[in-house]
């Protein structure tokens, strides 16, 4: 079967909760077993979905987006770069692709440029645990600018709408910018409303 979810069992974790929960493991099957168990010590309680090529991490990830997604080079149908590609630039989770050491060099400095983490086989437990915790402070980061970033898109929504709502009342009821913006703001306190709200209702009224 190439795609299952694994429910990893554990008690509680010393110290704070890692922030990656859910992983994809994408290897062929004969390395399934020795990853799965790698992240099983590493961190008990995670999600872990496994793909046994780079056919089916591809279906995965296209439905389902991931804390992390460790990919076990070369995979049956192809040797895995172009995948984590793609999974680096789709998925908003780190990515994580182990290759032989001897190509190590050759590829490292070009996939990190990607984003992607690179690891030589064989792998071990401290370098997995190493590399989750990289993966973890990456997703804490980019968390954080994900919404900041929606904060300020919000913040530009509003401010839109607001200017829009007081250019409809200087053009219908002949306040002055300052009126206007004085109207929207009274309106917004005495309502205990926001003022997008007030904003979005001079709009509907006027448009």
């Amino acid at each position: 079967m190439a795609y299952i979810n694994e429910r990893m069992g554990g008690g509680a974790l010393a110290g704070p909760v890692m922030a990656v929960e859910s992983v994809l493991v994408i290897s062929a099957e004969k390395g399934q077993k020795a990853l799965v168990q790698l992240l099983k010590a590493s961190q008990p309680g995670l999600q872990i979905s496994l793909a046994a090529s780079g056919a089916d991490g591809r279906r995965i990830l296209l439905a389902q987006d991931f804390d992390c997604v460790l990919i076990n080079a070369p995979l049956p149908d192809e040797n895995g770069q172009e995948l984590a590609s793609l999974a680096a630039g789709q998925n908003s989770g780190g990515v994580l692709l182990l290759i032989k050491s001897a190509h190590l060099h050759l590829l490292q400095p070009r996939l990190e440029q990607q984003g992607i983490i690179v690891l030589a086989k064989p792998l071990n437990r401290s370098l997995l645990e190493e590399a989750v915790a990289l993966v973890r402070i990456m997703n804490r980061r980019l968390r954080r600018l994900r919404e900041e970033n929606q904060r300020q898109q919000q913040k530009l929504i509003e401010l839109r709408q607001v200017s829009r709502a007081k250019c409809l009342l200087i053009a219908n009821c002949g306040y002055s910018e300052e009126q206007a913006h004085a109207s929207i703001e009274k309106t917004a306190m005495n309502r205990r409303s926001s003022k997008m709200q007030i904003a979005e209702e001079i709009i509907k009224k006027y448009s």
